[in-house]
């Protein structure tokens, strides 16, 4: 096929030839989507659409001829793939849109691509579908390889702004769509290849601003997110400034009011009231109970992120248990430590309060040998997805939200070991750092 033939009447070519760009394409959509499906499944709805897009293309190319097909295929081919998709995969409607109209468009461009360079070659039918095959899969691989992990990173954490930069691929298949109905425009006049490349050209420019802006939004929920966690640092220092002063001021009292309660003692002692000596023993021990210092560690910062979150757990009726031990000063800065600690109190919060039964957190930490241990564990009853890295996907899809994400970025920066696992029940994460 090459552009001298390209609008024959030749049913059986195109039927073979729109099945198999479509099939391509659907490998494409599926290189940058995490679907939230089983691959079989997924698989199998695929294969019940090209079935269709076999028969639809057959019985509109025999009745009506192909050029009536390219003014069809958008409805016929491209709208039902992309509502397929997005009732498989995990993104919100505008998500959905903008990554599977790119794709719609870089077929568009691909498959024009191909018709070229067969021109080119003087090449028959079998060489075009070669050069087909060819060129999408080198695409595929490389989305699959170099795009995809950035790519779900970024529409994770951006959940914002995609309604309107949807309309970018839209607008340009829109236009890829009209040249590809009319041929001639460059078929007759091959010079006119050359508005192509500078449509191509304008895309790419026009790409390169949209990833910098969603990096930059990016960037700024990274950053809203750390201020976040160091405002609560901050307000949680606070508080347990007051509690520690409302404390103090309570012992005060309650040493001034011991000499009395020694004086009242040795006063029943001495007139044998045993029963009112034990009872007034008892108002003391009550009292002295009331008076609580909750102190995990030695770091003062690091103890007023534990005191905040493990105070908002207990108040949710989650049982704690922490052993913790502050990390040597030389492994690790303590703002830094807390805003890791801080982010996964937060996540293990949040998972133990969607639990239906007996909820625990667990916080220890130790020296083995050189090396300091921290491992945090919650109830986690739903099964947890991990990637080939060992990382959790979210349930949303193949990503991690911004808290792992903030945990991940701490452990870059100190050289630590960051692992993930669910067992028994349990979800639990561990910071590890070498001497």
């Amino acid at each position: 096929m090459t552009l001298g033939n390209f609008y024959d009447n030749n049913t059986i070519i195109n039927i073979v030839r729109v099945t198999l760009i479509t099939a391509l394409t659907l490998g494409m959509m599926s290189s940058l989507t995490s679907f939230k499906y089983h691959p079989r499944k997924v698989l199998s709805l695929f294969g019940i659409y090209l079935v269709w897009i076999g028969i639809s293309t057959g019985l509109i190319i025999h009745f009506a001829g192909f050029f009536t097909f390219t003014r069809c295929m958008f409805f016929t081919i491209s709208v039902p793939a992309v509502a397929l998709a997005y009732a498989m995969d995990c993104n919100s409607p505008a998500l959905s849109v903008f990554n599977y109209a790119t794709q719609v468009m870089i077929s568009y461009i691909l498959t024009m691509a191909a018709l070229l360079i067969n021109t080119a070659v003087h090449g028959r039918i079998v060489s075009y579908f070669l050069i087909l095959i060819a060129v999408y899969t080198l695409v595929i691989f490389l989305e699959y390889r170099y795009l995809r992990r950035p790519f779900l990173e970024l529409t994770e954490a951006v959940q914002i702004g995609w309604a309107s930069l949807s309309l970018i691929p839209v607008f340009f298949s829109a236009l890829l769509l009209f040249v590809a109905n009319y041929p001639v425009y460059y078929t007759k006049e091959p010079v006119r290849i050359l508005y192509l490349l500078g449509i191509l050209l304008l895309i790419l420019v026009v790409y390169i601003f949209v990833y910098q802006s969603i990096l930059r939004q990016y960037q700024y929920q990274m950053i809203s997110h750390q201020r976040d966690i160091l405002t609560l640092q901050i307000s949680t220092m606070e508080t347990q400034a007051r509690n520690m002063h409302a404390t103090e001021e309570k012992l005060k009292i309650l040493r001034h009011d011991i000499r009395h309660f020694s004086n009242i003692m040795n006063t029943c002692l001495q007139n044998g009231s045993v029963e009112e000596a034990r009872r007034l023993l008892s108002e003391l021990e009550t009292t002295v109970g009331k008076i609580k210092v909750k102190t995990y560690c030695k770091d003062s910062i690091i103890n007023a992120v534990l005191a905040f979150y493990l105070e908002l757990a207990e108040n949710e009726g989650i049982q704690v248990r922490t052993a913790l031990l502050a990390p040597p000063t030389d492994k690790f800065s303590s703002p830094a430590f807390s805003v890791a600690l801080a982010n996964a109190l937060e996540n293990a919060l949040n998972a133990c309060k969607n639990e239906p039964g007996p909820r625990i957190i667990t916080l220890k930490s130790r020296m083995v040998g050189e090396q300091y241990l921290m491992e945090l564990s919650n109830t986690c009853s739903k099964t947890i997805l991990f990637d080939k890295e060992g990382l959790p996907v979210s349930q949303r899809g193949e990503n991690h939200g911004i808290g792992t994400r903030s945990i991940l970025s701490f452990a870059r920066q100190t050289n630590a070991m960051v692992n993930f696992r669910q067992e028994n029940g349990f979800f639990t994460l561990q910071i590890i750092a070498h001497s």
